[in-house]
């Protein structure tokens, strides 16, 4: 994740970097992290002995010189193994700690890969997960995959000698391309054309980079040459695509044919678009469906295309429906106790909201008397020494749950279908409409799913819950405050947003025209302006978090003292009733 304002993490990744290079002026540009935030020891070392052996000004340079080519993740990927190795022979008799470091580094990938879901696995880039799986193999002297002869050629070409120079390093990067994609960067036409005005201004708008997997090595600063060409390396297996109008409608094909058909006609689409995605979101694109029924398993409509495409979208089709068999099955097997929160639910909420529907008391003629006031009848001659219950005020509550659907929520995938399932329920019994959504950001669009409408008396729908792709929160949370005010009937109606959540904002899509990256600081920046967005118009928002203790000061800056972490299903039902009348409270 890159932030530009320095996190605690970013200044310990920055540190070690300064501290490998020997000089503390250097604005390094990449930075190494691990798939939970966490700096990265051994790469961010290799980072900043990059730079004292070799220059990173020219490396990434060279890095840069072939971001037109279709495969520029994966060769970046190669190119940082090659880069290891060299750096690691040059700089072993200087630093007796590094053995250790690259040993831990490699344990840790064996021990993510174990941890791996298979559609992780799936999205990996396997020619670059076998050199990665060799490399790691032989420095913690595990069994050495079986690699075919050209894979054990490029396991041999990526092991650049400590003993070459600059200029035999980038000659080494150089050659690897021609000799195993026969591809020279030098003499690229899409190099060696620049690219200005317009075509500048609409690749920077239009390019698309799709995050397959966890980012290891990432960009921190401008890059060399083009700006619109600066580009995230990834470790794990992520993989850009150019941006072009068949690969635009490609991408609206497969959003359509996995989540159906839009809710809104194209009109009100289109409409939609052009009002939210604007600035930082400016290039994505919104698709909104309509709920779909359990028993309809949405594999046997038509799909054209190639055989591959057509298994692409039917698998993912199967596994959203046996996640939501999973679910069903989670919920039946802790039945006695989603029951009882349920029960438990809606018993504290019919208490409170009573209480909250009550007005304020009255002082009258009759009622319980007021001590304090009782001297005004003789004194004063003054009746109104009584208090009687104010008039029941005529609030319509209305609540709109949001699930963030992305890949990290991946592992309490039925755990958050079962908390959805729970409150909307006892929303339901306590006579309160309540709708409940998903959103994720996938291939540039930011698709939000409604599983349940507030008109619907079931909520078995909700186990249509499913988490895959990444998540724009602030567009999201723009996209449910339009639609919102569009259904806003009754101006008084008072709406209640309640978001379940990890807080950790992250699109594969930049964050803006100028290619800045949607993570981070600026992410978070952006989730919160949206929260306060709502709360200007009058819609109460608030958050169920349960995310990581290093994404608390995310959560905080976004939704303010209006969340509640929820450590476990059993406590669930006493933190809802919490923050509920928290938020509500507030309101009355």
């Amino acid at each position: 994740m890159i932030k530009k304002h320095y996190s605690k993490a970013s200044r310990r990744a920055l540190n070690m970097i300064w501290n490998a290079a020997g000089r503390y002026d250097l604005d390094p540009p990449f930075m190494a992290f691990h798939s939970n935030g966490r700096p990265d020891d051994y790469f961010n070392t290799i980072i900043g002995l990059t730079d004292k052996w070799l220059g990173l000004e020219e490396i990434s340079a060279f890095f840069a010189s072939y971001t037109a080519h279709p495969k520029a993740e994966e060769f970046d990927e190669f190119l940082w193994l090659g880069l290891e190795n060299h750096i690691y022979e040059r700089e072993l008799p200087d630093r007796p700690a590094l053995p250790g470091l690259r040993k831990k580094r490699g344990d840790e990938f064996f021990l993510v890969q174990q941890t791996m879901s298979e559609q992780q696995m799936t999205m990996q880039s396997m020619p670059v997960y076998r050199q990665q799986q060799a490399r790691w193999a032989s420095v913690t002297g595990r069994h050495l995959p079986l690699l075919s002869p050209k894979e054990t050629r490029m396991a041999d070409a990526l092991r650049f000698s400590g003993s070459l120079g600059k200029d035999g390093v980038l000659a080494a990067m150089r050659s690897f391309l021609q000799e195993f994609y026969n591809y020279d960067p030098v003499s690229d036409p899409r190099v060696s054309r620049p690219v200005t005005g317009f075509r500048a201004w609409y690749r920077k708008l239009t390019s698309h980079s799709y995050k397959q997997n966890d980012i290891l090595l990432i960009r921190t600063g401008s890059g060399q040459g083009d700006p619109a060409n600066a580009v995230a390396l990834s470790w794990e297996g992520r993989k850009p695509t150019a941006p072009t109008e068949r690969r635009a409608e490609e991408d609206a094909r497969y959003i359509h044919d996995v989540f159906g058909l839009p809710a809104l006609s194209e009109e009100e689409l289109r409409q939609a678009e052009s009002l939210l995605c604007t600035d930082n979101d400016a290039g994505c694109r919104l698709w909104i469906t309509a709920p779909r029924q359990m028993q309809d398993p949405d594999t046997s409509s038509e799909v054209s295309g190639s055989r591959s495409y057509q298994n692409e979208v039917s698998d993912t089709r199967r596994r959203m429906m046996k996640q939501a068999e999973h679910n069903l099955r989670y919920l039946q097997n802790n039945r006695q106790t989603v029951q009882s929160s349920i029960r438990k639910l809606t018993s504290e909420l019919d208490v409170f909201l009573a209480s909250f529907m009550k007005g304020m008391p009255e002082r009258g003629r009759t009622g319980q008397l007021l001590p304090e006031r009782a001297y005004r009848i003789d004194v004063l001659r003054d009746p109104m020494v009584f208090a009687r219950d104010g008039e029941e005020k005529d609030i319509r509550l209305r609540v709109d749950l949001l699930l963030d659907a992305s890949q990290s929520r991946m592992n309490s995938q039925e755990r958050i279908a079962a908390e959805a399932y729970v409150i909307a329920n006892s929303l339901q019994m306590n006579h309160v409409p309540v709708s409940v959504t998903t959103f994720r950001s996938l291939r540039g669009f930011t698709v939000l799913e409604q599983l349940k409408k507030a008109a619907d008396s079931s909520c078995e729908g909700i186990l249509r819950y499913y988490a895959g792709g990444w998540n724009r929160d602030g567009l999201a949370l723009k996209c449910m405050r339009y639609l919102i005010k569009e259904d806003r009937q009754h101006p008084e109606d008072l709406r209640l947003l309640l978001i379940l959540t990890d807080a950790n904002p992250n699109d594969s899509v930049a964050g803006s025209a100028f290619g800045k990256n949607y993570d981070g600081a600026a992410a978070v920046d952006d989730a919160a302006s949206a929260v306060k967005a709502l709360r200007r118009d009058r819609i109460r928002t608030a958050a169920v978090f349960h995310g990581s203790t290093s994404h608390l000061e995310n959560v905080y800056r976004i939704f303010g003292k209006e969340y509640v972490r929820v450590l476990s299903f059993r406590q669930f039902a006493d933190s809802v009733i919490d923050l509920l009348q928290k938020v509500l409270q507030e309101t009355g």
